[in-house]
């Protein structure tokens, strides 16, 4: 039990009296006294002690002693007051700084209880100096955060005007994090750390400023600067380190939850999406709000450029932004060269690059990510993802985990619907190509390959015909269709034995030197079917030699049946319209032939500018033969005439059986001049053939395209007509004379 200080100066007092009334000497009053001077000394400090220690000399004097015992017993309270007051300054100090403790472990507890009530990270921060003002009397907190850069800036703190520029304190914990970082900072020392000079008065008192850093996974995300007017003891060190560790790992608890929600809300919209677009536009609705960003974009890699999949821009910024969303050419801003080193691109200070697009500059646009999305067997991310914001924004380590985590998302959404519209793509090609003309379902199934297999920016199909492969569809500059080629050709070109042309093994060809000029890599597919190869399907990339890679590998092998399945379809069609299409007993084409391809040659020449001479061909002395020796005699002499117009004509000439004892010949880039030489010669070729002693001729006429007739009625109806005048002698010219001219 402690008796409380009024009772031992009272009963200190009271003794000394007794000494006095019973006439003792001063020695036996000393003890007395000095437990009145200890007690006034340590409780109340050394001058009321000193001043004990006089007045009890004095009542000394009143009792029975030496001269040589006052002064010893003077030197012995004096030493009293002193030394009680040293003991009682280090009980008060300890006494201050138990219940200076006590408070600080009253402020981490109560923290320790309300920092997990609340929701997200920004608000924990934006609320501490709020939270523990109301614990830290006499103190204050600050809070800096990143602002890009490698810049920090203060979050409000709307009690006091904040400085430019966080102490160099404050930056030493931001770059040494780990321990606390303590000083005493002088009026001097502010102004200094100031540019302006003006956050702190001159006559302020000193302040101690303490920095600590928090952090999330070996990352600082925040500084606590806090300032007060008493210097800072090693409990209270310790106590905010340990304060600043669990608000840090209530800020990792608080990301990691976020993330996962995060995560969670964007799986579950992408596993709903049904097309890239849908998924595109989602991961950026969710990202744009996570990451704070302004506008946002994702392009897809196709056909040598950047083409826009989905983008959400302010409506102030669309007229701006909303071109460079649909389509970035070739190597136009970071969005290229995080498609080319398959590496994130992240941007602080985005306007200060050479290669920074203008119109983003523009803008203010100085946070800026590229993030490729990278597909399973790719060897670059086809996809990229592009944000942006013109507010500061430090690219942290947890904002980089929230691009990962939902780029991973992203990526497995894409796989799964670019296998489907692959598919889809190939099911309608199959279904529509019977809607196509024959010409124009090798162009479609190019189109498609170009489009569909990753990598792929031109290309074109060879198809066998007889030992030969001829060109049927070209997309982009690369391949000289005009040229065939021959089996063994093909096949040193497809480089590989022939073994792997027959089970359709495809190749990417790498060596520059073997690529036509403006190639920088080629994939070939060969299509093969009952031990031949019906097709060789090339695709090229005309700029990164890395574009093609296992992906581009496993969608081109998916093209080779329905390759072969149209080639047969083709070939069964082409067979059935020529059957149409061609007379059964000359093996020329018949009059249906002619009419379509008469109004195509006219369309093409009108297209081109070239002339086109048409020949009418009648023959004379047919009937007699018929008549005469029978109808067996007769076909004998129609097969001989389509011989003899076969034989005669040139290398895209068309020869047709208009009907009975008539032929039709299209003569392409042929003017009437020439024409003239043609149907000479046409005309001796049938005079040579005689049957039974009689010899056969003909009546020809003759018209020219443009320049006699606009149209293909006028030009079959003028060369008609001309037919006819030389067959009744009313032409000025027999027909040999009117064709030579």
């Amino acid at each position: 039990m402690t008796l409380p200080y009024p009772i031992i100066l009272v009963s200190s007092i009271l003794a000394v009296a007794a000494a006095y009334a019973l006439d003792r000497e001063g020695i036996h009053a000393l003890p007395w006294m000095m437990f009145f001077i200890a007690v006034a000394a340590s409780a109340y400090g050394f001058r009321v002690g000193l001043a004990s220690a006089l007045g009890s000399l004095a009542v000394l004097i009143f009792f029975r002693t030496t001269l040589l015992d006052y002064l010893v017993m003077g030197f012995i309270l004096l030493l009293s007051a002193y030394l009680a007051d040293q003991v009682g300054r280090s009980l008060r100090k300890a006494h201050q700084q138990a219940q200076q403790m006590a408070q600080l472990q009253d402020v981490f507890l109560q923290g320790l209880e309300v920092v997990p009530r609340f929701g997200n990270r920004e608000q924990l921060l934006r609320q501490l100096p709020a939270m523990l003002a109301q614990l830290l009397q006499g103190s204050r907190l600050l809070v800096w955060v990143p602002s890009g850069t490698g810049q920090l800036s203060l979050l409000e703190d709307p009690g006091t005007r904040p400085p430019e520029a966080p102490s160099p304190l404050v930056q030493q914990a931001w770059q040494l994090p780990g321990q606390v970082h303590w000083n005493a900072q002088s009026a001097q020392d502010r102004r200094r750390a100031s540019p302006l000079g003006w956050w702190v008065p001159v006559a302020q008192p000193e302040l101690h400023e303490l920095a600590v850093a928090l952090r999330i996974r070996d990352e600082t995300v925040a500084v606590l600067q806090f300032l007060s007017k008493d210097a800072w003891q090693q409990q209270e060190r310790e106590l905010f380190f340990r304060l600043a560790q669990a608000i840090s790992r209530q800020l990792e608890h608080l990301h990691n939850l976020e993330l996962r929600r995060l995560l969670l809300k964007v799986a579950d919209h992408l596993a709903s999406a049904s097309d890239k677009h849908r998924i595109a536009d989602d991961a950026l609705r969710f990202l744009m709000s996570a990451l704070d960003m302004e506008a946002g974009a994702v392009f897809q890699y196709r056909q040598g450029a950047m083409h826009g999949l989905a983008w959400r821009i302010p409506r102030e910024l669309r007229p701006q932004l909303t071109p460079l969303t649909r389509k970035l050419p070739y190597n136009h801003g970071l969005t290229w060269r995080a498609y080319q080193s398959g590496a994130a691109q992240f941007f602080e200070n985005y306007s200060s690059l050479p290669e920074a697009i203008p119109e983003l500059q523009a803008l203010g646009f100085e946070s800026v990510v590229a993030y490729p999305v990278h597909t399973r067997d790719a060897m670059k991310g086809r996809v990229v993802l592009v944000l942006g914001s013109r507010k500061p924004v430090a690219w942290t380590r947890s904002r980089k985990e929230i691009l990962l985590g939902v780029e991973r998302l992203i990526s497995s959404a894409l796989e799964r619907v670019l296998l489907e519209e692959l598919h889809q793509r190939i099911t309608r090609l199959l279904t529509e190509a019977w809607s196509y003309p024959s010409q124009q379902v090798h162009q479609h199934i190019l189109e498609a390959a170009v489009e569909l297999v990753p990598g792929s920016d031109a290309g074109s199909l060879w198809m066998r015909e007889g030992d030969e492969y001829v060109c049927q569809a070209a997309i982009g500059p690369v391949w000289a269709c005009e040229q065939r080629w021959s089996e063994a050709a093909f096949l040193e070109w497809y480089g590989l034995a022939r073994s792997l042309a027959l089970r359709g093994q495809p190749r990417i060809l790498y060596q520059t030197q073997l690529l036509p000029e403006g190639c920088a890599v080629n994939l070939c597919l060969p299509v093969s079917h009952q031990g031949k190869v019906l097709a060789y399907l090339n695709l090229d990339n005309l700029h990164d030699s890395e574009a093609f890679a296992e992906d581009s590998l496993n969608a081109v092998q998916l093209f080779s049946t329905p390759i072969a399945t149209l080639i047969r379809e083709l070939q069964s069609r082409e067979a059935m319209e020529k059957a149409a299409l061609t007379d059964s007993l000359t093996g020329l084409y018949n009059r249906r032939a002619f009419d379509r391809r008469l109004k195509e040659e006219c369309e093409r020449a009108a297209r081109y500018q070239y002339p086109l001479t048409l020949l009418v061909v009648d023959l004379k002395n047919f009937k007699p033969i018929n008549d005469r020796l029978g109808h067996v005699m007769g076909d004998q002499a129609l097969m001989a005439v389509a011989r003899a117009l076969s034989q005669t004509q040139r290398a895209g000439d068309m020869v047709f059986r208009w009907g009975g004892d008539e032929f039709a010949v299209l003569l392409p880039q042929t003017p009437k001049e020439v024409a003239g030489v043609v149907g000479a010669r046409i005309l001796e070729a049938i005079s040579k053939i005689c049957l039974g002693g009689v010899c056969l001729s003909a009546n020809i006429g003759y018209a020219s395209f443009p320049a006699e007739a606009q149209t293909a009625e006028a030009l079959l109806q003028l060369a008609d007509q001309r037919m006819y005048a030389d067959k009744n002698g009313t032409s000025p010219k027999t027909s040999t004379d009117g064709l030579e001219g």
